[in-house]
């Protein structure tokens, strides 16, 4: 090696790595693809995720609604089952808070009933209608079939037409007949009804007695179907 060459240096060439030049443009392409490739795989990953994380909120959100309508179906069974205490619509067993209650409520919706249905003479209500014990408890009644007719939900229900077609009319047509307040209509004012029903006489004990001991003490009869 003379002056002028310059020192070798083993193994500078294993160091750098040789690409060429043409191949260049290639390369970068694939680069490219493959970053767009995995840019699209992790877009699809976060929609996944996010329509999993939705349908895990919808669900649990249907699973407290479930619950809690089996919660509200369970209490009205129970209700239902106790039928022991009468309900708010007994008018021989409400207190005087209760009663006071019922009664502005049957007056409000009489006065409703009245103002919106133009009833006909035979089948309207008279003023007096409250003194007329068979109709305030057949339009107490009616009332409660109002109630659950318009107020339970405000989803759309045949029960509307209904609660006309099986209770109102009906209901009207037995007042004229059993209500005894035709001659309050035709006065204008209220006439005590004549017609009477007279209470249970005095034998009813001893009758009830006397049936009662005819019967076995044990049911011990053989039924045919068993």
């Amino acid at each position: 090696m003379t002056e002028t060459e310059p020192p070798e240096h083993p193994g500078d060439d294993d160091d750098v790595p040789v690409v060429d030049i043409e191949m260049v443009p290639e390369v970068v392409a694939e680069l490219a693809a493959t970053a767009e490739q995995h840019s699209t795989v992790l877009r699809e990953l976060s929609g996944l995720v996010s329509e999993l994380g939705g349908q895990a909120t919808t669900q649990s959100e249907e699973l407290a609604a479930l619950h809690t309508g089996f919660e509200t179906l369970e209490a009205a069974l129970a209700e239902q089952a106790d039928m022991t205490q009468p309900s708010r619509w007994a008018w021989e067993f409400l207190n005087q808070e209760d009663a006071a209650q019922l009664w502005r409520e049957t007056r409000w919706f009489v006065d409703y009933l009245t103002r919106r249905y133009p009833l006909g003479t035979e089948v309207s209500i008279p003023p007096c209608w409250y003194r007329h014990t068979v109709a305030v408890d057949e339009l107490s009644d009616l009332y409660a079939a109002w109630r659950e007719a318009y107020c339970r939900s405000d989803r759309p229900s045949s029960a509307m037409t209904s609660w006309r077609d099986r209770w109102l009319w009906p209901c009207l047509t037995r007042l004229a007949a059993h209500a005894s307040w035709r001659e309050c209509k035709e006065s204008r004012r209220h006439v005590e009804p004549i017609a009477r029903q007279e209470p249970t006489d005095s034998e009813f004990e001893s009758y009830v007695a006397g049936t009662v001991a005819s019967r076995p003490e044990l049911n011990e009869q053989i039924l045919p179907w068993l």
